[in-house]
C-alpha cells in the first residue's frame, strides 16, 4: 500500500497544499540558486553548471562551514543506477579540486550574485578564505567532498 504525504496549512481549518510538479530540473536549480536555504542555511553556493574534466556538468556546487565541498545534482526521470554512477563520477572530480580551482569557480558572476546575497555583505574572497584555508591546508591544497546531494 503506498504511503501518502501532504503538507498542510496552519490554522483553525487546515487545508492540504496543492500538489505541483516542476517542469524541468532547471526550474528547481533556479529556485535553489535564488534561495539556497531551501537545501541548507549553512551552505554557500559557489558554482552552477560546472563542467568537469570528463565531459559532465555539475548542477550546483556549495561549500559548507567546515570547508568541505557539497556536490548538488538535481535529477528527474532517471534510473537510480544512472544517478549513482554520475554522482560518483562528479564526486571524484570534486575531490581533486585545488583551492585555486575552487576560488576560480566561485568567482564567476552568475554565482557571485547568489553568494553576495547569502554572505551578508562579506567579500567573496573573505568568505572563501574563512572556509577553505584550514581545510585546504590540512588536505594538501585539496578540498574533499563529504556530501553529495541528489534531488
Amino acid at each position: 500500500m503506498p504511503i501518502h504525504h501532504a503538507i498542510w496549512t496552519v490554522g483553525t481549518n487546515p487545508e492540504p497544499l496543492n500538489l505541483s510538479k516542476l517542469a524541468t530540473e532547471k526550474e528547481l536549480e533556479d529556485m535553489i540558486t535564488a534561495r539556497p536555504e531551501i537545501l541548507s542555511d549553512e551552505w554557500m553556493l559557489i558554482g552552477r553548471q560546472e563542467k568537469t574534466g570528463f565531459g559532465g556538468i555539475i548542477d550546483l556546487l556549495a561549500i559548507a562551514p567546515d570547508g568541505s565541498l557539497v556536490l548538488i545534482e538535481l535529477k528527474r526521470d532517471q534510473t537510480p543506477r544512472e544517478i549513482v554512477a554520475q554522482a560518483l563520477d562528479y564526486a571524484s572530480w570534486v575531490e581533486g579540486l585545488a583551492a585555486k580551482a575552487i576560488s576560480r569557480i566561485s568567482s564567476r558572476s552568475e554565482v557571485r550574485l547568489a553568494i553576495s546575497r547569502r554572505s551578508a555583505g562579506k567579500a567573496l574572497e573573505a568568505v572563501m578564505a574563512e572556509t577553505t584555508n584550514a581545510a585546504a591546508h590540512d588536505r594538501s591544497e585539496k578540498a574533499s567532498p563529504r556530501r553529495a546531494i541528489v534531488k
